[in-house]
């Protein structure tokens, strides 16, 4: 069971030796793959336990002023982490505050409180006021050893959270499949059920707002997707209310 710590403001400690990556980690995808195999290897040979270090909300929002949309939710992401091997999930709390400060500050502040041993992060990832930190920002200033890993690409182009939003916004699941380098797929709350034949029809809806669908249309085999309600025919009755899991294997 990964252990979840969340962190409200910087009047913590952390004490245990933590080999860490650090970002949003919307989509859990090849590229940021790459990170957590850096961080968990690293973890295994030294002795180390692994965290992922996450923000939340979004940083998007405050920044945007607008709410963005996201592959999964944070309760799956969270399921994800643990999935992946780790043993720590720290969920920094982001807001006015966090995004005004000065990239010293949060290194001093939060990263420099935990007991870092080593610390992964993307080719793109800045912190503090106007996204002033950067990697020559953490090596300087950092009580920890760092790595950059760089852009990780799938036929020339980024893998990106921004660039799997597009492709099911667009209705592409076996690329978006290719870009996470696992099977996409959603949590649903049944909010209907008939009998079809044979068969169930079942009506679902995805039970958190921030979560982006797919484009609307059918999914030969999967699903029908019509104002963000989803259609599913089924062997088996499911009752209003029921939570349940469709994984699109293509």
């Amino acid at each position: 069971m990964v252990k979840i710590i969340r962190i409200e403001n910087e009047t913590f400690k952390i004490e245990e030796p933590l080999s860490a990556c650090i970002g949003f980690f919307d989509g859990m995808h090849r590229g940021h793959q790459e990170l957590m195999k850096e961080t968990i290897g690293f973890a295994e040979k030294n002795g180390l336990s692994s965290a992922l270090i996450c923000f939340d909300p979004d940083p998007y929002d405050l920044l945007h002023e607008e709410k963005n949309a996201h592959i999964f939710s944070q309760e799956q992401r969270i399921r994800m982490i643990e999935k992946f091997g780790f043993d720590v999930c720290i969920i920094i709390h982001f807001d006015d505050e966090m995004m005004k400060m000065d990239p010293i500050d949060f290194i001093n502040k939060y990263l420099n409180r935990m007991d870092l041993k080593y610390l992964v992060y993307g080719f793109d990832f800045r912190f503090g006021y106007q996204g002033r930190g950067n990697s020559d920002t953490l090596k300087r200033y950092g009580s920890f050893e760092s790595r950059m890993i760089p852009e990780y690409t799938y036929y020339g182009t980024k893998v990106s959270s921004t660039r799997i939003k597009d492709n099911l916004l667009k209705g592409n699941l076996k690329l978006v499949n290719r870009l996470l380098g696992f099977d996409y797929y959603l949590n649903l709350k049944t909010v209907n059920c008939s009998q079809n034949g044979s068969k169930w029809l079942i009506e679902a809806i995805v039970p958190y707002e921030d979560v982006l669908i797919p484009k609307e249309g059918v999914y030969p085999g999967l699903f029908e997707i019509r104002n963000r309600r989803f259609f599913i025919e089924s062997d088996c009755r499911r009752q209003i209310g029921d939570l349940f899991e469709i994984r699109v294997t293509l």
